[in-house]
């Protein structure tokens, strides 16, 4: 468990019984976003998911995954109602330093062209564009492009 003094939180684990509220949080923070099976197909001894709690209430998760001497962060969000906090950069932070501890060389993810807030927050914490993926995401006309991005750890 990661104490965070300053906000009175912490980020710890994910359980099977904080799928519901993230879930809740999936719903409002993605315009796309994953079903509830798909948030229970992402746990086993592959997967380090976390949540960062609030007066013991979820309102941010991330789920990442290891294959070797990488991670890749499939999904992050923060509840819409105590985005700009900072508690994004909290959880990537955490995510960064977790992989440090497991030894990992790299930190993969994708992110859409037009999320231009997390891709400066993946900038400023080290992430670099490595490629695009074209039209990879659905968008409100058409596809979105995903940018390819890496942490070298």
């Amino acid at each position: 468990m990661t104490q965070l003094n300053n906000i009175g939180g912490s980020i710890v684990p994910m359980a099977l019984s904080d799928l519901a509220r993230v879930y809740q949080i999936e719903q409002r923070a993605h315009l796309w976003p994953w079903s509830e099976n798909t948030l229970s197909g992402n746990f086993g001894t592959r997967y380090f998911n976390h949540v960062l709690q609030l007066e013991q209430r979820v309102v941010g998760y991330y789920i990442a995954s290891q294959a070797g001497v990488e991670a890749t962060l499939l999904n992050i969000a923060v509840e819409p109602d105590v985005q700009g906090a900072g508690y994004g950069r909290m959880l990537l932070q955490h995510l960064i330093d977790l992989a440090k501890q497991k030894q990992l060389e790299e930190i993969w993810l994708e992110v859409r062209v037009s999320n231009v807030a997390a891709y400066q927050l993946y900038q400023q914490l080290g992430f670099v564009e490595v490629d695009r993926r074209k039209g990879y995401y659905p968008a409100q006309e058409g596809r979105e492009d995903a940018i390819i991005m890496c942490c070298y750890l």
